[in-house]
C-alpha cells in the first residue's frame, strides 16, 4: 500500500474531495477551528485563534518531523520517513513482529463523514474507519469545519490485522507534538506554503476561464478547484520535481508568462485539457524538487466556437502570478 489513501466506504478506497460552497475568495474567516471537546453540530464552532490546531498554525508543519523515531519506535522498526508533499509523510516500516506496517500522515486534508456522537481523541472530534478486509485503518482528528479538515493517519499492509491500534498511537503522538513543540519545514523565503489557493484568483478571471456560476471547492490546504458549465480548473501548490527537468519535448513546450516566469505547457491533442506548471521556489536541500505551481483546465462538456483552453489557462496564470511572493 504505497499511496495516501484517505477514506473508506463499503470496502472501497476513495480519494477525498471537499464539499464546500462557501466563497473563500472574499474572506478566510469562513473556516472555523474546532474547539477542544467540541462536537460537529449544525452550527459552526467559535474559532479559537490561539489554539495549536488553527489552520494557519498547521501550515508549514513538517509531517516527517512529527513521525520521528520517538513516535515510531514504540510501534516497531522505523524505516526512513519520506516527505510526499507539504503536509504528507510516509514511513514503510516493520511492526514489533517484523511484519510490514505502512504509515501515512496528512495534515489539514479534507475529511468526509462526521464523528459519532461523543467520539473524540485527545479533545478533538474523532473519525475511524477500516477496510472490510482489515488491510487498512484510517484515523482522523477533526481540526476544522467549513470545510471539514483534519489530521489523518493511515495504517496499512498487505495482510490483515490490527492496524487501528498502531495508527491511533501514532495519531496521539502527533497531536501531542503539535501542542507542545511542532517541527516546521525548512522552506525558501518566497514559499507558497501559507497561501490559500482559493483566495488568489478573482471571480471575473474564473468566469472567463470556466464559465458563470462555477463552484469553488478547496481540496486540502494547497489545492482549489472551480467547476461548472462543462469545465473544471484546478490550482495546486505542491512539492515536486521541477517541471523543466521532467518535461517531455514531444508533449510539452515552454511558454513565457511574463514577470520572469517561464512555464511548461501541455495541451492534449483533442483540445480537452491544458496544463501549465513551473517551479516557483527552491526546496532547500533538495536539488531535484521545488515548490511547484500547477494550473489544469479541462473541458468535459461541449466546446464553444474557437475555444482555446491553453489561452484560457494562460490568462488565469497571468492574473495569478502578481499575487504570489516574488521569485
Amino acid at each position: 500500500m504505497r499511496g495516501l489513501l484517505r477514506l473508506v466506504a463499503a470496502g472501497t478506497v476513495l480519494v477525498l474531495a471537499a464539499g464546500c460552497g462557501a466563497d473563500l475568495s472574499k474572506s478566510s474567516t469562513a473556516r472555523s477551528t474546532v474547539p477542544a471537546t467540541s462536537g460537529l453540530g449544525t452550527s459552526a464552532p467559535t474559532p479559537k485563534p490561539t489554539d495549536a490546531f488553527d489552520p494557519e498554525k498547521l501550515l508549514g508543519l513538517n509531517p516527517c518531523g512529527l513521525m520521528d523515531d520517538a513516535a515510531l519506535k514504540p510501534l516497531g522498526q522505523p524505516a526512513e520517513s519520506r516527505l510526499r508533499d507539504y503536509s504528507q509523510c510516509s514511513n514503510y516500516m516493520k511492526d514489533k513482529d517484523g511484519k510490514e506496517l505502512n504509515l501515512n500522515l496528512s495534515i489539514g486534508e479534507p475529511t468526509i463523514g462526521q464523528p459519532e456522537a461523543g467520539a473524540e481523541i485527545d479533545g478533538l472530534p474523532f473519525v475511524k474507519s477500516e477496510l472490510d478486509d482489515k488491510t487498512a485503518c484510517f484515523l482522523t482528528a477533526v481540526t476544522e469545519t467549513n470545510p471539514n479538515r483534519g489530521i489523518t493517519v493511515q495504517a496499512g499492509r498487505r495482510d490483515k490485522g490490527d492496524l487501528c491500534t498502531p495508527g491511533e498511537a501514532l495519531l496521539r503522538s502527533v497531536l501531542a507534538k503539535i501542542r507542545e513543540d511542532p517541527p516546521r519545514l525548512d522552506l525558501a523565503d518566497n514559499t507558497l506554503v501559507e497561501l490559500e489557493p482559493c483566495t488568489l484568483v478573482s471571480d471575473a478571471v474564473i468566469t472567463a476561464a470556466v464559465g458563470p456560476d462555477s463552484r469553488k471547492r478547496p481540496s486540502g490546504a494547497h489545492v482549489c478547484s472551480w467547476s461548472g458549465g462543462g469545465r473544471s480548473l484546478m490550482l495546486t501548490f505542491r512539492i515536486g520535481p521541477r517541471p523543466d527537468d521532467i518535461a517531455d519535448a514531444a508533449k510539452s513546450s515552454p511558454v513565457n508568462l511574463g514577470d520572469g516566469v517561464t512555464a511548461q505547457q501541455r495541451g492534449e491533442a483533442d483540445g480537452k485539457r491544458c496544463r501549465v506548471e513551473w517551479a516557483h521556489a527552491a526546496f532547500p536541500g533538495d536539488k531535484e524538487r521545488a515548490e511547484v505551481v500547477a494550473l489544469d483546465l479541462s473541458r468535459y462538456g461541449d466546446a464553444t466556437a474557437g475555444e482555446d483552453l491553453c489561452a484560457k489557462v494562460q490568462a488565469v496564470t497571468k492574473a495569478l502570478i502578481p499575487r504570489l511572493p516574488k521569485r
